[in-house]
């Protein structure tokens, strides 16, 4: 019996998208209106910078390079926010957050706290070698066991 793999009735395959997605296949945006997208995001994009807004620059600029990334007002707008965004992640990342200074509580409760996990970690050690099961000195060929009625192992 030859088994034959193609399917006898073909149907289409449908897939049904929700309304989180937009209009999927509908008429594509217009070359002005992405333009004027463009414009307008790219615009913000230098308002933020002015304010000193570098993240929210950045995003906007990607916004816009998402449209359009060889458009030379995101090829200008790039040049400009780029470097800032850059010194913004440089500096965060360079500062270490300060935390308020401590009192005298906050200190002793920290102090307690490591102690509690070093002897906490001291006796889960001492449990695991208990825990084990008893190293049994390799007997010699040929000797009786040590005692009768044990079984050696």
């Amino acid at each position: 019996m030859a088994m034959d793999n193609t399917p006898r009735d073909r149907k289409s395959l449908s897939v049904t998208i929700g309304p989180d997605f937009g209009k999927v296949g509908g008429p594509a945006t217009s070359g002005q209106d992405v333009q004027s997208q463009i414009t307008r995001l790219t615009g913000a994009a230098e308002q933020y910078l002015r304010r000193g807004q570098s993240a929210l620059a950045f995003d906007s600029l990607m916004e816009a390079f998402l449209l359009d990334p060889l458009n030379p007002l995101v090829v200008s707008c790039e040049k400009n926010v780029l470097p800032a965004w850059e010194a913004f992640r440089n500096k965060q990342s360079s500062t270490p957050v300060s935390s308020p200074p401590m009192n005298d509580e906050q200190r002793l409760a920290r102090l307690k706290a490591e102690r509690e996990a070093v002897r906490q970690e001291k006796e889960r050690k001492v449990w695991e070698q208990a825990s084990r099961s008893p190293a049994v000195p390799p007997q010699k060929p040929g000797t009786p066991p040590s005692k009768p009625g044990k079984r050696s192992l």
